[in-house]
């Protein structure tokens, strides 16, 4: 099964600027969905109820410029946002890189026909900046998992008077009490009870001889 057909949006309100980045994704990329709007109002209500793959967004239109619309850093944004100007606006158009564009484009006859490139390389970058995105916000998931976790665990520290027959612990109230006990009500740990491969040995043994103590 072949991938979606790459959804493209297109805010421009010179027809024939559009219409020329149009043919060059009719030549390289046949299936390419293409809507075209002029202004950031249409470009809002589009992309509100369509959102593109990525939109290719005039600095300058009618009703405002670009900027307007950009996040900070560009992979926060629900998708991939690049920007053209006219020759002799790449300050501004540096600007709106920092703003959140994610590239560029200069216009001419020859990035118009070289976009479906252009836009194919933006997209590969989109992805790696989204997958990065994703891993620090899984990080940061399992670190607060660890903190909460490690929040709950409670520590027995300090010297713990024990007995050297018995192994009995005396607590602070001066009482003694098993080991296990003393463990299960100043930890979050529950013992199982089983036989060590000795123990084993030994109660088996006495089974054998027929050892009442064995009861």
């Amino acid at each position: 099964m072949g991938k979606p057909p790459l959804c493209l949006l297109i805010v421009e309100d010179e027809a024939a600027h559009a219409a020329a980045i149009q043919r060059a994704f009719q030549t390289e990329e046949p299936g390419t969905q293409i809507e075209v709007v002029g202004t950031l109002r249409e470009f809002r209500q589009h992309s509100a109820s369509h959102p593109p793959d990525l939109a290719l967004l005039d600095l300058n239109l009618p009703d405002g410029r670009a900027v307007e619309i950009l996040s900070s850093p560009p992979e926060a944004g629900p998708f991939p946002i690049m920007v053209m100007t006219s020759y002799g606006n790449e300050q501004l158009a540096v600007k709106a890189i920092k703003a959140g564009a994610l590239d560029y484009v200069v216009k001419s006859a020859e990035a118009f026909a070289t976009m479906p490139r252009t836009v194919e390389r933006a997209l590969r970058e989109w992805k790696l900046l989204t997958e990065r995105r994703e891993a620090v916000a899984a990080q940061k998931r399992l670190i607060a998992q660890l903190e909460e976790a490690l929040s709950k665990v409670k520590t027995l520290s300090g010297l713990l008077p024990i007995c050297s027959a018995c192994k009995k612990i005396r607590d602070d109230q001066g009482y003694w009490s098993q080991v296990e006990g003393y463990i299960q009500e100043h930890t979050d740990a529950r013992f199982t009870h089983s036989y060590c491969p000795e123990c084993a040995r030994k109660f088996l043994a006495k089974v054998e001889r027929g050892d009442p103590n064995t009861q």
